[in-house]
């Protein structure tokens, strides 16, 4: 502990100009304490990013902004062909998504830039270029999406919490874009001289098939459920979904 008197001085020399070294010198206190009192280490920079307090653990976090319809989407895709996965001191979320549908990549791109506007996003390719891995990372990515844990999804319940229920009951049709365009797809199905626009929705966990469907009976959908997917071709609930999801692309 230096007297008052003594940090007053070097604080003074500081205002003056001087670099650590020559405070250190002329004050004879160490230079990383005169390097402490120019810049505590409790001072935030204005650029730095703001902090805030998880609502799930208490704990500091950068920010995480999501919209109901934001959220909605981005559990979709999570839920089907979404990974998080536990690094020394923080975790990643990483999306699988099929190159040649660059429409989705760059949506889903711009998704995690939003909902995570401080943290950066990632892209990375596999199988030669055909997979487009899209990443970020974050502490509280548990906390995001408490579905997170050991093992594939489809070998452990995968159970929505009341809070994302509700963001779920708000956003349903974005939710269902990002399972389709996750672990889904649309198809022209032919039928000897007919054919038909349909959509198709597999995975391999009967509790994210049965929010798929819980999610269709809410909106009005029509469709068949098989044991590991969905088929969906009645032509007025294929309308609706042309009209709110579109097709893939």
């Amino acid at each position: 502990m230096h007297p008052p008197a003594t940090r007053t001085r070097a604080l003074a020399l500081i205002r003056a100009g001087h670099n650590d070294c020559e405070v250190a010198r002329r004050t004879g206190i160490p230079r990383t304490t005169v390097r402490d009192w120019r810049r505590p280490r409790y001072y935030r920079h204005p650029d730095a990013p703001p902090s805030v307090t998880c609502p799930r653990c208490w704990d500091a976090s950068r920010p995480m902004m999501f919209t109901d319809a934001d959220y909605a989407h981005l559990l979709g895709l999570y839920l089907g062909d979404g990974h998080i996965v536990r690094q020394r001191r923080t975790y990643k979320l990483r999306l699988f998504l099929d190159s040649k549908y660059r429409e989705i990549v760059q949506d889903s791109r711009h998704l995690l830039t939003r909902c995570f506007p401080y943290n950066d996003a990632g892209t990375a390719y596999a199988h030669e270029g055909r997979m487009t891995i899209l990443s970020v990372h974050s502490r509280h990515m548990p906390c995001a999406f408490p579905q997170h844990g050991p093992g594939p999804k489809h070998l452990r319940p995968i159970e929505l919490e009341r809070w994302q229920e509700t963001i779920i009951d708000t956003a349903p049709w974005e939710f269902l874009k990002g399972l389709i365009r996750s672990d889904g797809c649309s198809f022209i199905n032919r039928t000897g001289p007919y054919e038909y626009l349909s959509y198709h929705f597999s995975n391999h966990s009967e509790d994210i098939i049965g929010l798929f469907c819980r999610t269709c009976d809410a909106v009005g959908l029509d469709y068949r459920r098989y044991r590991q997917a969905v088929r969906i071709n009645r032509r007025a609930s294929v309308a609706r979904l042309q009209a709110e999801i579109g097709v893939k692309r």
